[in-house]
């Protein structure tokens, strides 16, 4: 079975403030490549869809083997981004739609969902009662992924297909702790030390803690 990871990356970051895919994490990576290395190193066919006037981010990315696409209306949403992942990849058999900006989420997770999703329709990971992802969706969801447009991404999917959603319990509030605000940096910064997971490669976190521009401050 042949998986696409899409890589959501064309938001505005409005309530953020700035373009936080350039935010350094503790580890001295920006967001936008550790959310890319990450999902590359599960599934070999990883897909970010950028904004039209990313010319300076593509390169980057296509260096650690990720293919892009532009969405040329990113401010319709995350709709429209998933629409635009998809026309590019119509040849997958199912998809992991992924925004950037979860950097807590363990690779651990998006293995488990992109295995699940080999036997299932749809699957949601899901810990202490919330939702998150990698939202995995199989190819019969094909059609409906390239009809989305608008904010609420493929939420109204998964309600409306509720009986073919498999809804995978994981020890991994990553899944739902994304960065928003810039409030969240001081979240990140607490709790970077929980991405160190037995089985998965190891991140060499530095001590410091990030200012309120992002910006990692040594100790």
């Amino acid at each position: 079975m042949s998986l696409t990871g899409i890589l959501l990356a064309a938001g505005g970051a409005q309530r953020f403030g700035r373009d936080k895919r350039r935010l350094l994490l503790p580890d001295g990576q920006d967001l936008l490549s550790y959310s890319a290395r990450r999902l590359r190193r599960v599934l070999d066919d990883v897909l970010v869809v950028l904004r039209p006037e990313d010319d300076d981010i593509a390169p980057a990315l296509l260096a650690i083997g990720c293919r892009v696409c532009r969405n040329p209306l990113p401010e319709r949403g995350m709709g429209s981004s998933v629409n635009c992942g998809v026309q590019a990849s119509q040849h997958s058999d199912g998809w992991l739609v992924q925004p950037v900006d979860l950097p807590l989420l363990r690779e651990a997770t998006i293995r488990r969902v992109a295995e699940r999703l080999r036997s299932a329709a749809a699957v949601v990971p899901l810990c202490h009662g919330r939702h998150g992802h990698p939202v995995g969706f199989a190819r019969q969801f094909r059609d409906r992924l390239l009809a989305l447009d608008g904010v609420r991404g493929a939420r109204p999917i998964l309600q409306r297909a509720a009986p073919d959603v498999v809804w995978l319990n994981v020890h991994d509030p990553g899944i739902y702790r994304d960065i928003d605000r810039p409030d969240d940096l001081a979240r990140l910064a607490a709790h970077w030390g929980s991405l160190e997971v037995p089985g998965e490669p190891p991140i060499q976190s530095r001590r410091g803690t990030l200012g309120p521009d992002g910006v990692r401050r040594q100790r």
